[in-house]
């Protein structure tokens, strides 16, 4: 684990996110982040608690995954995620808590969008024209508030052209507000209604629902189409093949494999976002 792991882990993580949430102060600094860049970290968050002003970026153009002119909005995982289930087992977003910097964005994001901050309003509509929007990266809709928040958001650019991955279900079943178009919903694995058929058939059904995106286990180490050949396990051909087999088996009709990077998948856009993989399954290797 680089640095900061020695000064942090998930559960501390976890405690300290909550504590700041329930009480709307910034906690006292855990011992193990003195001396460490934890600790200037834990300064700036200090400052965003005391002004409520930002001390990260709300939204972030471009990673790894999405490559360099996807924007992403982020929370933190697990305490903005009531519909997980057996994801959290297998989560990504918790590897980005070896950054401080990552981890009290997703933070200071978590708090700002339980307020319905201005601040990300303001910066919102300071997003390029026809931007790609992802909303989330990392956390989930927390609540029916916050989905018509982003809702009502979008409906004020529909020039974006915005999707996500969720897993809170039970919340898009109960959200009665206004439908912005330019919305597109995956339906991700891990959810702790997946065993539920009768709801995930209702929320198939919904208007902005594009279709599933899973997450296969079983294959070992995660491999994506533009991975060095000497890091594969097997050929991208071979692998591919694999998890259509195993999405096949699970009951998908039409599965469509993520290649790993956001902006390879199709030739124009992407496959999450496109209403021309509307009620295709979208599959992935576990990560």
């Amino acid at each position: 684990m680089s640095q900061s792991g020695l000064y942090f882990n998930k559960q501390q993580g976890l405690e300290f996110a909550r504590l700041a949430i329930a009480t709307d102060r910034c906690p006292p600094m855990p011992v193990s982040w003195i001396g460490s860049k934890w600790e200037t970290r834990y300064l700036k968050f200090k400052r965003f608690m005391d002004t409520g002003i930002p001390e990260w970026t709300l939204f972030v153009i471009g990673n790894s995954k999405l490559g360099d002119a996807i924007v992403g909005w982020s929370t933190l995982p697990d305490i903005t995620c009531p519909g997980a289930g057996a994801c959290l087992e297998f989560c990504y977003s918790f590897k980005a808590w070896r950054m401080p910097d990552a981890y009290f964005r997703q933070l200071q994001n978590t708090i700002l969008v339980m307020r319905q901050s201005p601040y990300i309003v303001k910066a919102f509509h300071k997003l390029p024209q026809n931007a790609d929007l992802r909303l989330y990266v990392d956390g989930d809709i927390d609540s029916v508030d916050t989905l018509e928040f982003w809702h009502r958001l979008l409906l004020t650019r529909t020039d974006i052209k915005a999707y996500g991955y969720s897993k809170s279900w039970q919340i898009f079943r109960e959200y009665t507000g206004p439908i912005a178009p330019n919305y597109w919903l995956n339906l991700s694995s891990g959810s702790r209604y997946e065993g539920d058929t009768e709801m995930k058939l209702a929320m198939l059904k919904l208007q902005s629902t594009r279709g599933e995106y899973i997450a296969i286990s079983g294959l070992g180490k995660n491999q994506h189409r533009e991975m060095p050949e000497e890091k594969r396990s097997m050929a991208w051909s071979q692998w591919s093949k694999r998890i259509k087999e195993l999405a096949r088996a699970q009951g998908h009709t039409k599965v469509f494999v993520c290649p790993g990077n956001c902006q390879t998948c199709i030739p124009t856009g992407h496959a999450c976002g496109s209403e021309r993989f509307k009620d295709i399954t979208i599959a992935i290797g576990v990560h």
